[in-house]
């Protein structure tokens, strides 16, 4: 039998949460401007994770009623079944975030940005009796603006993970990539146009929060030039392989290549190779686990990545010597559900862990950690609402600290109200560490309807400690899936 949640305490600090997040979030837009990320397949892993074979009260809960599901679809489910039958399938979501500074930061404000995604998925061994071929396509619409970089003062992190690539465009040419299942889907071959965040230290959980600080990946893997996480794509190929229905080994080869110039450009549509400066070659171990009666599911990423490109150390750019080095980076990621609320799956208390450690000679990263709780179906008259809890820790390397120093001693830079303007990496002022802290209830309003209040706490805005106060953002998230 399945736990309930009986433990009154913890429902009113739910409640109490929330209700403080609402109340701010309703005074602080007076005038959003305008800003904004989904990936379908993060739903897809939620979906597939739990392999257990069907029982009669294992993973479904009859008293949950599907026209409150968020992750259903509002309009096209009835579309998808028929296209079906012909190897079809057809995605179409709006998400939004406004985020705004209330106190702190570099100044009062807000912004709004949204994505607009269309999907399209087609099975040909449906369509024309290719056995385990499918091609999988998505474009999206990019509008917005940057509440970090306009209001917070962060250069280092993002309020709204939405708002990635500095992309304001009406298309963009999201992903084009073919999948080859092989051996009974022991072994899938996936290419083509594509990012390695696809498919590389991804978490169900990561996109449940809106700062940067974990979605799609722990922020310092996803800020280097190998990485590519959305909305870039370059020219790739991964192999992955089933060990046991519990865990996978996968391997990949990226094109490297920096923003604007590479990574498809402003409009995805730029596929040639010339800014390409070498290959990104990531491996990952991972396993997924459920534990027990209770069917408590989880996961564990173990990750490394090299990039073959050679970048100037944060020495070279302050004293123009012209070293260069290569940039790695390593990950250990983890949720676990530790206390099953109801039969839903995936409805129960996780807790999640992040690491990630990049060159301390080239990233603006060193070390980063998340940690934090999800805690789905934890209200019994509310069983799609969800809360979430995530403190970030993050530390720059020392060379970078120095170089900026540097600059400043030598008179290389300018310097007006404290703040200083031409630094290496863009920031305010010397960088050393930041600590980041967001709080969210997401409703659940209708299915394929979900909106979310948030808190995020900036502490040592763009990791210095004497430029801006510690910022306050409330914000707002709306996500519709058509």
């Amino acid at each position: 039998m399945v736990n309930k949640i009986t433990k009154h305490s913890r429902i009113i600090f739910y409640i109490s949460t929330s209700f403080v997040t609402a109340s701010y979030c309703a005074s602080a837009f007076a005038k959003p401007e305008l800003h904004q990320k989904e990936d379908k397949q993060l739903d897809q892993l939620i979906q597939t994770r739990d392999d257990t074979p069907n029982q009669p009260s294992a993973l479904n809960n009859p008293e949950a009623n599907p026209d409150i599901n968020p992750s259903q679809e509002l309009l096209l489910g009835g579309v998808n079944k028929y296209l079906d039958q012909y190897g079809i399938q057809l995605g179409l979501s709006w998400l939004t975030e406004t985020a705004g500074v209330v106190r702190g930061g570099k100044k009062k404000g807000a912004d709004y940005a949204h994505q607009i995604a269309f999907s399209i998925d087609m099975d040909w061994e449906k369509i024309i009796g290719w056995k385990g071929f499918s091609t999988h396509a998505m474009v999206l619409n990019l509008a917005g603006r940057n509440a970090s970089s306009d209001y917070v003062g962060d250069s280092q992190m993002q309020a709204q993970e939405i708002y990635g690539g500095g992309y304001d465009r009406v298309l963009h040419m999201n992903y084009l990539y073919g999948l080859q299942k092989l051996w009974d889907d022991k072994v899938e071959i996936r290419f083509g146009r594509d990012s390695v965040g696809n498919t590389f230290a991804i978490s169900p959980f990561a996109c449940q929060f809106m700062l940067l600080a974990t979605c799609g990946q722990p922020r310092s893997i996803q800020s280097q030039q190998g990485f590519s996480p959305w909305p870039g794509t370059v020219w790739g190929a991964q192999i992955h392989y089933n060990i046991s229905k519990s865990t996978y080994f996968q391997f990949g080869a990226y094109e490297s290549s920096p923003w604007g110039t590479g990574k498809g450009g402003p409009t995805g549509l730029k596929w040639g190779v010339k800014a390409a400066t070498g290959a990104y070659v990531p491996i990952e171990f991972g396993y997924n686990s459920n534990f027990g009666k209770n069917h408590l599911n989880g996961y564990i990423r173990i990750g490394a990545g090299l990039d073959t490109s050679k970048f100037e150390t944060w020495s070279s750019k302050a004293t123009g010597s012209g070293k260069k080095d290569h940039t790695s980076q390593y990950w250990v990621m983890l949720g676990q559900m530790i206390y099953r609320n109801d039969q839903v799956k995936d409805h129960g208390l996780y807790v999640i862990a992040n690491w990630g450690h990049d060159s301390p000679l080239t990233a603006n990263y060193k070390d980063l950690y998340n940690i934090g709780l999800l805690d789905r179906g934890f209200w019994h008259a509310r069983p799609y609402d969800q809360i979430g809890l995530m403190m970030t820790y993050y530390t720059v390397p020392r060379g970078l600290s120095r170089a900026q120093q540097y600059q400043i001693n030598n008179g290389l830079v300018t310097q007006t109200n404290g703040i200083f303007g031409g630094l290496i990496n863009g920031a305010p002022g010397i960088q050393t560490n930041s600590m980041l802290f967001e709080a969210n209830y997401s409703i659940a309003v209708y299915r394929g309807v979900m909106i979310m209040p948030v808190f995020e706490y900036f502490h040592n805005v763009s990791a210095t400690r004497s430029t801006y106060k510690d910022a306050t953002v409330l914000g707002f998230r709306t996500n519709i899936i058509f």
